[in-house]
């Protein structure tokens, strides 16, 4: 790991406390950043990283949340998030089923946004614990609560044993879990089991959602988690991420599985992806089917945490 690159790279996506903008957007607004963070944190132990990052950490965390003032994430009648004024993308994922369907997103929350929050919540409140805001630790604990609550109540389906996009009416009041068309939940894929990234579902939900990603006719493929259940009605083969596999949320899987105490099923996640990875940049740096032309490698920043190397059977994707 390369300290001072990871250092400024986090610095680079976010901002001065008091800044116009509440940190740097570019692209899918998930809290990566906060993320790596924690992974900068535990590599380095430093505490003049942790005081100096903190503060422009929790200025994107509160903006992201709906506590500024001017954020508009925060649906008033669940209290789920939903990013769409900022960017059309939820998780990064561009054709992901009902979030490349939904025409008036303005509505409907993911899951994926409430989720990675709330794990972001977990993180800062470690570091604020660490540099003694309590206050700050008590406003974290809150959102965890808050945002857990309305996941479990509005969007856990029963019936699938997925969590799923949550319709609202006009007043902002949850109406509903949004369904395929033949009234299916429309969320079988890596936002509808998201919940495991934040740990905070009961240990049935956890149990449903780890055998939905490790079972073969479902999420699991062999070179790693489908995007997308194959075994729902609107999976496809031929898609950009509905039909392929996607290296960074094999390492956000990875390391959920980790903290669930799953130790040799995140063995078989991660050996998958870099068994994949290897065999590939072995092979060749260009692969392509019958159907999509080949993309050349072109690692860049979001090939992070390893590299951007999505795959799908003989088809590998390399932008996001």
């Amino acid at each position: 790991m390369d300290i001072t690159k990871a250092f400024e790279c986090i610095r680079a996506y976010t901002t001065p406390v008091g800044s116009e903008s509440a940190f740097i957007h570019h692209g899918t607004p998930l809290p990566i950043q906060m993320y790596a963070y924690y992974d900068l944190w535990n590599n380095t132990q430093s505490k003049e990283a942790l005081q100096f990052l903190y503060p422009r950490l929790k200025q994107f965390f509160d903006f992201m949340t709906g506590k500024n003032p001017y954020s508009t994430t925060r649906m008033k009648g669940s209290g789920l998030l939903r990013t769409w004024d900022y960017f059309y993308n939820s998780g990064g994922w561009d054709d992901y089923p009902p979030q490349h369907a939904l025409r008036d997103k303005a509505s409907v929350t993911p899951v994926v946004s409430s989720a990675y929050y709330i794990r972001a919540a977990k993180i800062l409140r470690l570091a604020a614990k660490e540099l003694g805001l309590k206050k700050d630790v008590k406003e974290y604990e809150q959102t965890i609560k808050q945002l857990s609550n309305a996941l479990q109540t509005y969007s856990w389906d029963e019936e699938t044993g997925y969590f799923g996009y949550v319709m609202h009416d006009n007043d902002g009041k949850p109406k509903g879990i949004y369904r395929y068309k033949d009234g299916s939940n429309f969320n079988k894929g890596l936002d509808g089991v998201s919940p495991l990234i934040a740990n905070i579902s009961s240990k049935e939900q956890t149990r449903r959602m780890i055998n939905h990603v490790f079972s073969p006719d479902e999420m699991w493929t062999e070179v790693g988690i489908s995007t997308v259940d194959q075994s729902a009605p609107y999976y496809r083969t031929d898609g950009y991420w509905n039909g392929a596999v996607w290296f960074p949320h094999q390492w956000m899987v990875w390391k959920a599985l980790l903290d669930l105490g799953e130790g040799e099923k995140a063995h078989q996640v991660a050996t998958t992806a870099l068994n994949t990875w290897e065999k590939e940049c072995k092979e060749s740096y260009y692969t392509s089917n019958t159907s999509l032309s080949p993309h050349n490698v072109e690692p860049d920043g979001i090939n992070s945490p390893v590299y951007h190397l999505p795959y799908s059977t003989g088809l590998l994707h390399t932008t996001g």
